[in-house]
């Protein structure tokens, strides 16, 4: 309903519904998208008249006319990809380390986000909960010496790895470094301690390296491996008799061992006489 004045007159002017759906059904019938933002389909195999019936825009035979054809396709001939030779190799056990750098240490540590005093240790477990390593952790922490140069954060570290450029940075200012092994089970308990805890009220025991090269990397000073300070973990059990020493021994083929016997083989000089009748 609608109040109006006409003069001095007042009057009730009554809308129907009829006529409010009658002038919005004029509109609504106008509606349509802006000019080229559509474009129309064209019907296909619709009659030659059409323009595209028959073949349907496709030409004759052939095999784009019947299928579609893959984009690395190359017509039958040997593909790109298999025209040179496989070089190298993927580890397929490798491990995928979350790579640190002394530079957000320094950021962190300036700005008291690190919760630690000086000469306190720096863990991965730590590193995690300060932010300093986001997202999860697949196979440990490797850090890496962007930023040595303005390097002062007195905090002992271990990680799993670390560069040899940060862990003379590390060791320049009085601090250490220690490379610490850590299975996918012994992370996950070292990370995270209170989901052993409530689930089965223990954490797993530290594991210890089975694989060659992880024990050389672990037991070398140069990497500071954690081994060389706790020799009973593993080296003592390992090597109760001295580390072993293996003998490489050249390989010496036939040819050359037949030439060694004939060179170092003597004959008799002493001439003797053989009668005809001896024969």
């Amino acid at each position: 309903m609608i109040f109006g004045n006409i003069g001095n007159i007042s009057r009730l002017q009554i809308i129907s519904p009829l006529s409010l759906i009658r002038n919005s059904s004029t509109y609504l019938g106008k509606l349509a998208p802006n000019v080229g933002a559509v474009d129309g389909y064209k019907r296909l195999g619709r009659g030659q008249a059409s323009g595209k019936g028959k073949t349907a825009g496709r030409g004759q035979k052939g095999q784009k006319a019947r299928g579609k054809v893959p984009r690395w396709f190359e017509g039958g001939q040997t593909p790109f990809f298999k025209r040179f030779p496989i070089i190298g190799f993927k580890r397929p056990h490798k491990k995928i380390y979350n790579e640190l750098n002394l530079e957000r240490i320094q950021e962190f540590w300036n700005n008291g986000r690190i919760p630690l005093k000086s000469g306190e240790l720096l863990t991965m477990k730590v590193m995690k909960e300060c932010g300093l390593v986001t997202g999860s952790i697949k196979d440990g922490v490797k850090v890496l010496g962007n930023g040595k140069d303005e390097y002062t954060v007195p905090l002992n570290i271990e990680s799993s790895k670390a560069s040899a450029g940060a862990v003379k940075s590390i060791e320049g200012i009085g601090n250490s470094f220690t490379a610490k092994y850590y299975t996918k089970l012994g992370l996950r308990a070292h990370i995270y301690p209170e989901t052993f805890l409530l689930k089965k009220g223990y954490i797993p025991l530290e594991a210890r390296p089975t694989h060659r090269r992880d024990i050389q990397y672990y037991s070398s000073e140069e990497k500071r491996g954690y081994l060389l300070q706790n020799p009973d973990l593993l080296l003592k059990h390992r090597y109760a008799d001295g580390p072993r020493v293996v003998k490489k021994v050249k390989a010496i083929s036939n040819i050359e061992r037949s030439l060694k016997d004939a060179s170092q083989k003597t004959y008799d000089n002493s001439s003797s006489i053989v009668k005809l009748s001896d024969l």
